[in-house]
């Protein structure tokens, strides 16, 4: 049996160089480069800092640089922009995050398309300017513990403890990117098995769903944290970003050949039957049964969890939202052998966000009511569907 601890603290303890790496602060105020510093020193980093791109391509050429901090405006008519481009070329292995001032949102738009990691708009807390970091070195790392996979696949001794401890750092990795999204994947994967055994598969195909609703958005390591906690509507350029996470995470799994039949759900749980899913619009007849298991439960957990940008939807018109999706989207059988499975089921209400759990515990907030387990809770009509302009929220799970 393989401790999960143990092995965690092992995997941290083999990234520690990551963190000694330098972070590389370019800005042409000398008051943003010394509050970002201290603040960054503060969390342990190694931090250099450029007032312009002839200090910056030193500093790359030079020191070993594992993330940039880069305005997009500097003085005498330089861009940060052009250094991203340069990076991009010269350093692949360098993330590069875009800060910006509020009214200059298009721009870091535009640098998220080039390749930028993430984007800050100024003036930003301390705390958004470390997760942002902080997430960054989590993709390095991440990128780290694959490339060591892909060795010990080519030297064919990726036994089951190798696997088993890059599952376990992997999905850390994706519960700990959010305060919104925490327990996501835990609970989409529990929700998915729950599904699976309804619809009577075997239990290793039952494993396997699981696992594939536990790792299915591992793609979102490289959105930026600025448009999954936007607390208002997506514009189409930063859903075009959301839409990319499906095939970024397949394409970060493709060398683990253990990995091969996880793919398809990592891949194609945002595709639908009519064909306008993405990310490659298939007919509904090609997607595969694991993917639309975990599609239902990534979209239940989503409408029934409290988002950034909406309180969780009431368990009644979740019920007439997803019964929208039926027969149109989601194939119909799926829907309802979904709605039959969570009857009673402790993961169809999903835990309160720890704000809530304290006002429960002093007293000031009612607890949420549990789902009733009656059929006509269940029976509803479709009538109280959002409308379409709000449906990319609810499928960026």
């Amino acid at each position: 049996m393989i401790n999960n601890d143990e092995n965690e603290t092992r995997t941290q303890g083999e990234w520690t160089s990551l963190q000694r790496s330098a972070i590389l602060i370019v800005d042409d105020d000398p008051g943003v480069r010394d509050v970002v510093s201290r603040c960054l020193q503060r969390e342990k980093y190694r931090v250099l800092a450029a007032s312009g791109l002839a200090e910056a391509r030193a500093q790359l050429a030079s020191e070993d640089v594992i993330i940039a901090l880069v305005d997009i405006t500097l003085s005498h008519g330089e861009n940060g922009l052009q250094l991203l481009e340069e990076v991009r070329r010269t350093y692949p292995l360098v993330d590069v995050i875009m800060m910006t001032a509020h009214s200059d949102v298009t721009s870091a738009v535009e640098a998220l398309k080039q390749g930028a990691y993430d984007y800050l708009c100024k003036p930003f807390p301390f705390e958004v300017l470390t997760a942002a970091v902080k997430r960054a070195v989590d993709r390095n790392r991440f990128a780290e513990r694959v490339h060591m996979l892909e060795q010990i696949e080519a030297n064919r001794v990726a036994g089951e403890e190798h696997l088993h401890q890059f599952f376990v750092s992997l999905a850390n990795v994706i519960d700990a990117k959010s305060q919104y999204t925490a327990q996501h994947s835990r609970r989409v994967s529990g929700l998915s098995r729950l599904l699976a055994e309804a619809l009577e598969l075997s239990p290793d195909h039952c494993d396997l769903i699981a696992l594939g609703g536990r790792l299915h958005d591992i793609g979102k390591i490289g959105t930026p944290d600025a448009i999954l906690d936007k607390p208002a509507a997506l514009t189409t350029a930063e859903f075009d970003v959301i839409k990319q996470h499906p095939a970024l995470g397949d394409e970060l799994i493709a060398p683990i050949k253990d990995l091969a039949e996880v793919r398809p759900m990592i891949r194609w749980h945002h595709e639908t039957l009519d064909g306008r899913g993405y990310p490659d619009g298939l007919p509904g007849r090609d997607v595969p049964l694991e993917a639309w298991v975990v599609k239902t439960a990534d979209y239940w957990e989503a409408i029934t969890s409290q988002r950034p940008y909406r309180a969780p939807m009431p368990l009644d018109k979740a019920v007439r939202v997803l019964r929208g999706e039926s027969g149109s989207r989601i194939p119909a059988h799926i829907v309802e052998t979904f709605l039959e499975a969570i009857q009673g089921h402790p993961l169809a209400v999903p835990p309160l966000p720890p704000a809530q759990q304290q006002a429960l515990a002093s007293g000031s907030a009612a607890p949420t009511q549990p789902m009733k387990h009656t059929a006509a809770r269940l029976a509803s009509r479709n009538d109280d569907v959002d409308p379409p302009s709000q449906q990319p929220r609810f499928a960026a799970g």
